[in-house]
């Protein structure tokens, strides 16, 4: 075996030089990827995937619940599809417990003058 490389028809002493310049070679690459680049389908990051599949499951799951207790239900209406909370988001505020005593008082006020209406509306309406 010889150490020598195949002969090429050039000099040993001239220097590899490619047959187009750089930039030619770019702007070839530019002209040929762009259009089938931009046609490509995207492929979703491996994190998305995950969150689909979870998703998916969570969707399945609710529906199966929903097919167990049908006689509850309407009969027909598709399981409602769970939307994840967004990224960053703050949590939901719980509402104050003013509001939700006042909305109480309220009803039973309520409850009671039509109990006192029904019983008697000749007195409450004299």
């Amino acid at each position: 075996m010889t150490a020598e490389p195949p002969a090429t028809g050039r000099a040993a002493d001239e220097p590899d030089l490619p047959a187009i310049s750089e930039e030619e070679w770019a702007r070839f690459v530019e002209e040929s990827a762009g259009p089938a680049r931009a046609r490509a389908p995207r492929e979703p990051s491996a994190r998305a995937r995950m969150v689909t599949e979870r998703l998916r499951r969570e969707d399945e799951a609710a529906a199966r619940r929903q097919g167990t207790l049908r006689r509850w239900r309407r009969r027909g209406r598709p399981a409602v599809p769970r939307q994840p909370e967004g990224w960053r988001t703050a949590p939901a505020r719980p509402q104050a417990r003013g509001q939700r005593w006042s909305g109480v008082v309220a009803g039973l006020v309520f409850v009671v003058l039509l109990v006192v209406v029904v019983a008697d509306p000749a007195r409450v309406l004299s």
